[in-house]
């Protein structure tokens, strides 16, 4: 081989090598990115459910005030604090759901990237040995 055909060649395999890292930590980005999306859109799905249920918590008061009963009373009460338990339990498995999609989100994209980067590093070693090959630089074959 030419020494402009081996040159060329080591271009390209070097080449190769650094848009795979390129890729790597772009996809590394990706991931951050959609962890992130998905802890504002866990955030936002609780400020959603703590509205929610301050507005009906508010409409029980009405209801039972429009009723006549004492909210201050036993049952009344009750029906309310089992309902804010609810709320609570329900907002607390949304941010736990969020805290592991955004891990799961970040965990992904990293095996990936390595995955991609792995891939580069494996194509450059080959394609050196391929060109070392060619152009007898190891002292074996020709």
């Amino acid at each position: 081989m030419s020494w402009i055909g081996t040159a060329l060649s080591l271009f390209g395999a070097v080449s190769s090598y650094n848009a795979s890292q390129d890729a790597a930590k772009q996809m590394r980005i990706a991931g951050e990115k959609n962890a992130q999306l998905a802890e504002l859109e866990t955030e936002e799905r609780i400020r959603r459910s703590r509205y929610q249920y301050n507005q009906e918590q508010g409409q029980r008061v009405v209801s039972y005030a429009k009723a006549g009963v004492d909210i201050g009373s036993g049952s009344s009460l009750a029906v309310m604090a089992e309902a804010a338990t609810v709320a609570d339990r329900e907002m607390s498995f949304a941010a736990e759901q969020g805290k592991r999609t955004a891990a799961a989100r970040r965990a992904g994209a990293s095996a990936q990237a390595d995955s991609m980067s792995s891939q580069g590093n494996s194509l450059l070693i080959s394609n050196v040995g391929k060109v070392g090959n060619d152009n007898n630089w190891w002292g074996i074959g020709q």
